[in-house]
């Protein structure tokens, strides 16, 4: 295998023939693929998402799988920012841009409580805890007659919504549902989390950026899975701030609580390593982390969109260049496993004075999934042992702002053409 990709490398682009899935397809196209070498000991890596075009998930997915110090196995998808069927289609857009090869699979359409998206149903939980900010997929029980149609249908087949955003048809040849399963025949994000874990077992991080359904049913599917895992880093929680959906909840939690408890209150890796005495095998990006650091600045923005892969940078202008990202959350989950010296301090710490990375350490968390005003909201337990059933997790505060955009973010976005 080493010898494929340093062969693929030296000839840096390959054509293999595509079929485009749109009606169940037949199609022949051809399609343009890059490769990166990995260094040795590359991590291997499962990214679970909500995803997004560009900033915030679509960005992770690509430095994931461009930074050479990463082996990015799969990409699973999960209904959260946007329904799961609009997010294969932007996660097919942005793969095909950058001539991945990375398997896509279509993973939940709702959460572990699927009956919440009924607009009966959380219209009555609306009525106890308000949404201030961010509905995500669920805008469409929340107000079904703004947010219809079939961009926010989570039953939606991709392959046709793919068409109607991008008005053509799909071309990338690793994507994987129910009309068209992998090589194994795995047909869904759950096989593929669940097989690949006991195909690598100790061996794959999860990088968990979206509600936790895929996480929770995987758990639930095989409960050794868990166990398995080297180590898990999510984007979710808000455990000294206010919330972004709810007044209390940070987006992805809320959008499913009971997921996140599961997956929280797991047992992930070995659990007589000192990793896990330290802080559980779990890191969190939460909201902190964006609120300590503060967006992309503009001008290192508009560098990189000049140089980027010519299908991210026609997404990027159609966005607009006047304001450069704030929404950054899931880099830094990316980001910390690509380089964990790019995190200064931990949990409420305060940043270091001479910017030297401080230890990583856990404290307790818990999330509450009761219904109520406090639905999804996330707990840290700083001097105490949390609930019973709780585990540790180390929650990132400051990051080293030069590092993570000079060396990290900005670097892996350049197109190698542009080099």
């Amino acid at each position: 295998m080493g010898k494929l990709r340093k062969l693929i490398a030296a000839v840096s682009l390959v054509v293999v023939s595509a079929a485009v899935w749109a009606n169940g397809g037949g199609e022949s196209m051809s399609y343009e693929t890059r490769d990166v070498e990995k260094v040795q000991g590359a991590r291997k890596v499962i990214l679970d998402t909500d995803m997004v075009e560009l900033f915030d998930d679509g960005m992770a997915m690509i430095l994931l799988d461009r930074s050479p110090r990463t082996e990015l196995l799969g990409v699973t998808v999960v209904s959260g920012n946007t329904p799961m069927p609009r997010g294969m289609a932007t996660g097919v857009r942005q793969l095909e841009a950058i001539g991945s090869t990375v398997p896509l699979y279509a993973g939940s359409r709702y959460g572990i409580r699927s009956w919440r998206a009924e607009p009966e149903v959380l219209s009555a939980e609306l009525a106890i805890s308000p949404v201030v900010s961010w509905g995500g997929y669920l805008r469409s029980a929340i107000d079904p007659e703004t947010y219809n149609g079939i961009e926010f249908d989570p039953m939606a087949r991709w392959a046709e919504l793919y068409k109607t955003l991008y008005n053509e048809s799909p071309v990338y040849p690793y994507v994987y549902d129910t009309e068209n399963p992998d090589p194994q025949g795995r047909d869904e994000a759950v096989d593929f989390l669940v097989d690949t874990v006991n195909t690598y077992p100790g061996e794959v991080t999860i990088v968990a950026i979206g509600p936790l359904t895929n996480i929770a049913r995987a758990i639930m599917r095989d409960p050794s899975f868990p166990s398995k895992v080297k180590e898990i880093i999510y984007m979710g929680g808000s455990f000294f701030l206010p919330g972004n959906s709810s007044a209390s909840a940070e987006f992805n939690w809320w959008a499913d609580p009971d997921a996140a408890k599961i997956a929280l209150r797991a047992a992930w890796g070995d659990p007589e390593s000192e990793s896990y005495k330290r802080y559980g095998n779990q890191v969190i990006s939460g909201l902190e982390a964006n609120h300590n650091t503060g967006g992309m600045p503009l001008e290192l923005y508009k560098k990189m969109v000049a140089q980027t892969f010519p299908g991210l940078q026609s997404l990027f202008y159609k966005r607009g260049m006047d304001d450069a990202p704030t929404n950054i959350w899931d880099l830094f989950a990316a980001a910390y496993l690509i380089d964990p010296s790019v995190v200064l301090s931990w949990n409420n710490d305060p940043r270091p004075a001479d910017n030297t990375p401080q230890p990583i350490y856990g404290v307790y968390v818990d999330v509450n999934a009761e219904m109520g005003p406090d639905y999804g909201r996330s707990i840290a337990y700083e001097k105490e042992q949390g609930p019973v059933g709780s585990k540790k997790a180390a929650i990132q505060n400051f990051i080293d702002e030069g590092k993570f955009w000079n060396e990290i973010v900005y670097p892996l976005l350049v197109d190698p053409k542009n080099r």
